[in-house]
């Protein structure tokens, strides 16, 4: 158990089996031995070991024993392979066992052999390293970058305090500078993502340092275009300091294993109600994201990490991820070494950050996908776990006192309680969603129809149905088809980039087509002028029914979509007819002259239509105008004289407010509205 370690510093040594057994000479009587095991530049396992060491024969035992999956993983992927489920430690339903192994004949030999996993793009990488006022361990980082191995298009160095020192070291080591005087890493890496210009960026803390096949190995793991981001090994680059013992020993480090685990679909759905333990996707230390996964999911958020809630803000980031349907990967042949902080006042105040950043983690997780199990682990699993941790930490140093055992290793189960408590301040980030559409009171306000309570009410029901089919996703590009003068995309998204599509270049001079973030194009829904994998989402909001080839305008709308992007569409229902009700057919237009109107080349759609034409069922679909508010709508579209029809809808605003506030009871509405999500690739 980690619990019974002795605080005694270690040497860290590291050997590569192609040079034989390694031979361990007997060393401080006061410092064990970090024993970490390699073939030719790729790790295989640790041990950890007295100053003794242990003889020939009972160390090429352990040694055997603890490479034996690292060494079956790798020359089997797919026999080895298991799925991590937030298991200490994750096991596979079979465990390989040594014999296995040997009966690969010479199996280390034949890791030679192998093939390393590689993208079949050929990605280009940025590396970024935030700092803080760290301008020797920053260049302690960049010259060991400099020694390996590694192709990357640029070096960015993010100074999170700015000043000259941290600028001349990035300078003496050609880094690209970027200073970011606003506190917190989150911002601090989001500066360092906008200043990239590659397919990846990579990063690694300042206090760290690279192995020599660092990047190409950790680019090695994006051999599916699922996987968005990659994560590697941090070993403890010294093991001097009490802090850093206990750190490693007692807390279990950075390191998260031998073995190459993914983390997808089945991991989250699997884990999803225990909130995902998406810490064990690996550190951020040690981190690969591609670039266009920030465009998928937005930024690290700035509310979390260090310099704000504490820390956490990398698993947030790869929970975002997950829950989105994207893969996250932890592949341990990418390896950087890290310096942990060396002493215990320093480690208690880690420890306080941690679960502090933690615990907000899991609110603002909670807050942007409603998923319970966050809230179950803040509130129940995570004090019931600190307190055990908290009276077990106890009880050791009482019978240490007493002699019963000897002197253990320090564990920060109160600065770790602390934190928890602290970071239950953070509560009301689980109420505080930090929208990507607008809130629906906001957008209703921009109904755009002159006496929108009366005669433009019918469009307020629109505009609720489309808001609650909308997902609430971080969409930076949005392509507006037939978007006319409406706006209606640039309401909903306001944050978007907006490219409106309409067939009449008059528009262009619309108000709503003015602006920033919104580009008028005059062209064909049919024959989009745009590249494949263009935008983010695509809306057909009451214009599918203009379009006489609607199919070839749905295949444009798939192409242009970027995997995990969304359509949105709007739509009379076969439900609809003008008018309603027979009764007040003397004062309204009929069908045929609704239709010819308005410039219909069919009626429109009803759900199943809507699936037909997209060739998937939708996410999510909503009805409007329903049988109690049809009657206002009718009456908006009648030819009574504008007076009498004002006044008429007036009378009936309590009927209206009445159908409105009980829209989905009142029967199926006479239109539709839907979205679908493209799968991620």
């Amino acid at each position: 158990m980690t619990h019974m370690l002795e605080p005694r510093p270690a040497r860290v040594v590291h050997a590569d089996l192609a040079d034989g057994l390694p031979r361990l000479e007997p060393g401080d009587p006061g410092r064990d031995i970090f024993l970490v095991l390699w073939w030719r530049g790729t790790p295989l396992g640790q041990l950890y070991l007295n100053h003794l060491g242990l003889p020939a024969r009972a160390l090429a035992e352990q040694i055997a024993h603890v490479i034996a999956r690292p060494v079956g993983d790798r020359l089997w992927p797919t026999g080895f392979r298991w799925l991590d489920t937030g298991a200490q430690p994750p096991l596979p339903p079979e465990p390989p066992v040594l014999g296995e192994v040997l009966r690969a004949g010479r199996p280390l030999e034949r890791l030679d052999g192998m093939k390393p996993r590689r993208s079949s793009e050929a990605l280009t990488a940025s590396v970024v390293i935030c700092t803080r006022n760290r301008p020797l361990e920053l260049e302690r980082c960049l010259a060991s970058l400099e020694r390996s191995s590694g192709s990357w298009a640029e070096v960015i160095v993010v100074d999170n305090a700015p000043s000259t020192k941290t600028r001349s070291a990035a300078v003496r080591f050609g880094a690209h500078y970027v200073a970011e005087p606003r506190p917190g890493l989150s911002r601090a890496r989001n500066a360092g993502v906008a200043a990239a210009s590659a397919d990846v960026v990579a990063f690694v803390d300042d206090d760290t340092e690279v192995d020599p096949c660092w990047l190409e190995r950790l680019l090695e793991g994006f051999d599916d275009p699922r996987v968005m981001s990659v994560t590697g090994l941090v070993l403890p680059a010294e093991l001097d300091g009490l802090g850093q013992v206990a750190f490693e020993r007692a807390l279990g480090g950075f390191g998260r294993g031998y073995h190459r685990l993914d983390y997808g679909r089945e991991f989250f759905a699997k884990t999803r109600a225990q909130a995902a333990p998406v810490w064990k996707v690996g550190a951020g230390a040690n981190m690969a994201v591609r670039t266009r996964a920030f465009e998928l999911v937005g930024g690290f958020d700035e509310r979390l990490g260090a310099g704000a809630a504490g820390c956490s803000e990398d698993s947030e980031f790869w929970y975002r991820l997950l829950a989105r349907g994207w893969e996250c990967r932890y592949t341990p042949d990418s390896v950087v070494h890290h310096h942990h902080r060396r002493d215990l006042p320093a480690l208690e105040r880690q420890a306080h950050e941690y679960i502090r950043g933690h615990v907000a983690a899991l609110f603002v997780q909670f807050s942007r996908h409603r998923h319970r199990g966050n809230l179950r682990r803040a509130f129940f699993a995570m004090p019931r776990h600190l307190v055990q941790d908290l009276l077990l930490d106890a009880t050791q140093r009482t019978l240490a006192r007493l002699g019963v055992v000897p002197p253990l290793l320090p564990r920060p189960a109160r600065a770790s309680l602390l934190g928890y408590l602290r970071g239950l301040r953070f509560a009301k980030l689980a109420y505080t969603s930090r929208r990507q559409k607008a809130r629906l009171g906001a957008f209703l306000r921009q109904n755009p129809f002159p006496n929108p309570l009366t005669e433009g009410f019918f469009y307020r029901e629109k505009m609720r149905a489309i808001h609650r089919v909308s997902p609430d996703a971080p969409l930076l590009r949005v392509l507006e088809v037939g978007g006319g003068q409406s706006g209606m995309a640039r309401k909903l998204y306001p944050q978007a980039h907006v490219t409106t599509v309409d067939m009449e270049p008059q528009y262009a001079n619309s108000p709503l087509n003015q602006g920033p973030k919104v580009t008028f194009v005059t062209a064909d829904a049919t024959a989009l002028p745009f590249p494949d994998a263009s935008f983010d989402a695509v809306t057909f909001f009451d214009v599918l029914e203009h379009i006489a080839d609607d199919r070839a305008a749905a295949r444009e709308a798939w192409r242009v979509l970027k995997p995990g992007g969304w359509i949105m569409a709007s739509s009379p229902n076969h439900n609809w007819r003008s008018p309603y009700y027979a009764v007040m057919a003397p004062m309204c237009f009929d069908d045929r002259e609704m239709m010819e109107r308005w410039g219909h080349v069919r009626r429109g759609y009803d759900l199943v239509d809507f699936e037909r034409l997209f060739g998937a069922a939708a996410v999510r679909h909503a009805h409007f105008i329903n049988p109690v508010t049809v009657i206002t709508h009718d009456i908006a579209f009648s030819r009574l004289p504008r007076r009498l029809r004002r006044l008429a809808l007036v009378v009936l605003l309590p009927l209206t407010w009445t159908g409105y506030l009980l829209q989905e009871r009142l029967g199926r509405g006479t239109e539709t509205a839907a979205s679908w999500h493209k799968a991620p690739r």
